[in-house]
């Protein structure tokens, strides 16, 4: 009888980037009677390309794309679904690319890895510390350790060859102890002497201050 249905082969396919799957079309009568035809081929719903044989490429994009090849004669449609899977893992992205913490702040440090053409791959990194700075948890809880500074690139995720990197400021603690300098001097009567002060948290970390200068004995001279 008249075509009434089309069965599209294999009804879903599960291909790599670039990929390819031939597809084939069966049509039918009312009966379940084979109808010969000649369908015209075509991706409706993304996912790659088909040519008029019913061969498909795979895409760059990974995804699951329900009933996206389509198999036409006539009225009469028969269509497939197409899982796309993301390539190797190409790169990996430490999140936040830069943190500031004060001493003993903590960062929570995420990884997301992709393959050539942005398309996030499943991974389980190793989290490592690589110039300084503080610790790291092997689920990416920073810890800031106790001297200030900026360690560039020190936080790393690596997976197999593929690493990503963040970097981490620490900054100094409250002001804990000003050291003037020098010490003492001895100085002729209307003589004078420059005085320095620096700062530093109780980790020794310099902190800037902008210090307010006295002479708290008036008789020794001015300031």
């Amino acid at each position: 009888g008249p075509l009434a249905s089309i069965t599209v082969s294999p009804n879903s396919a599960n291909l790599g980037i670039g990929g390819t799957q031939q597809f084939t079309a069966v049509g039918r009568d009312a009966s379940g009677n084979v109808v010969a035809i000649a369908p015209a081929w075509a991706v409706v719903a993304s996912g790659g390309a088909i040519n008029g044989a019913g061969l498909f490429t795979a895409g760059t994009v990974a995804g699951t794309f329900t009933n996206t090849v389509q198999a036409t004669s006539g009225a009469i449609s028969g269509v497939a679904s197409v899982t796309v899977t993301a390539g190797p893992l190409a790169s990996i992205t430490v999140s936040p690319s830069s943190s500031t913490l004060s001493i003993g702040g903590t960062q929570q440090f995420t990884a997301v890895g992709r393959d050539a053409n942005g398309n996030v791959v499943a991974m389980a990194p190793t989290w490592a510390v690589v110039a300084s700075g503080g610790t790291i948890s092997g689920a990416g809880l920073f810890t800031a350790g106790t001297v200030a500074g900026t360690y560039t690139n020190t936080v790393r995720a690596t997976s197999g060859a593929v690493s990503g990197v963040a970097t981490v400021n620490v900054t100094a603690g409250p002001l804990a102890t000003i050291t003037v300098s020098p010490p003492s001097d001895t100085l002729m009567v209307g003589a004078k002497q420059q005085y320095t002060a620096v700062g530093r948290d109780v980790n020794g970390n310099l902190v800037v201050i902008v210090p307010t200068w006295s002479v708290v004995n008036a008789t020794a001279g001015t300031m």
